[in-house]
């Protein structure tokens, strides 16, 4: 049995997501690198949640054994795997449409700059009304001031998450790289 055939197996059992994640990761075209990561990690947690090794056969057996016990364990893991892929959708998709703004030269390629430049700006303000100007500041202005600070600390981590990519996929992607790029070096 190999991971094409247990996609099957688990389509009809009810769990086409997770038959398809590991077909087109582990068995499919997408087989190298990153995919082949990503579908060893889904493999893993589905042997762990069926309490077998992560092999097709041993995950096969598992599921023929009992199909209804397989299909409840491993529905949240499908779950998790439908919002991720739905996530990394949404990423590529925004990243190709900032690519396709900039490389079109159209003017909203320089609005997450400009954003992040007023949002910088109104930060550098609001702490600057907060703590440096000198004298007693009536209680209703310093409650609007204090809540409008609060927002752009919100807003300047955001715009910095955006520049610097530290959102939660990108460092899971992070992770897995570094996790085969040993052994792609070293098969070349």
């Amino acid at each position: 049995m190999d991971w094409l055939q247990l996609a099957g197996q688990l389509a009809q059992v009810g769990l086409p997501s997770l038959g398809t994640l590991l077909g087109t990761t582990l068995g499919g075209p997408i087989g190298g690198g990153i995919g082949a990561a990503v579908g060893k990690g889904a493999a893993a947690a589905i042997g762990a949640a069926l309490g077998v090794p992560a092999t097709p056969q041993a995950i096969s057996q598992a599921v023929q054994a009992d199909p209804s016990g397989a299909q409840i364990k491993l529905a949240e893991i499908e779950a998790a795997a439908k919002l991720q892929m739905a996530e990394l959708g949404d990423l590529a998709n925004a990243r190709q449409m900032q690519v396709g703004l900039a490389q079109a030269t159209h003017w909203t390629a320089s609005m997450p700059a400009i954003v992040t430049l007023a949002i910088l700006t109104a930060w550098a303000l609001l702490t600057s009304a907060l703590y440096f100007i000198p004298g007693e500041i009536p209680e209703r202005v310093y409650q609007l001031l204090s809540q409008a600070y609060g927002a752009a600390n919100l807003a300047l981590g955001t715009a910095i998450a955006f520049w610097l990519g530290s959102s939660r996929s990108s460092q899971q992607k992070d992770a897995q790289i570094s996790a085969i790029l040993p052994t792609v070096v070293a098969k070349r």
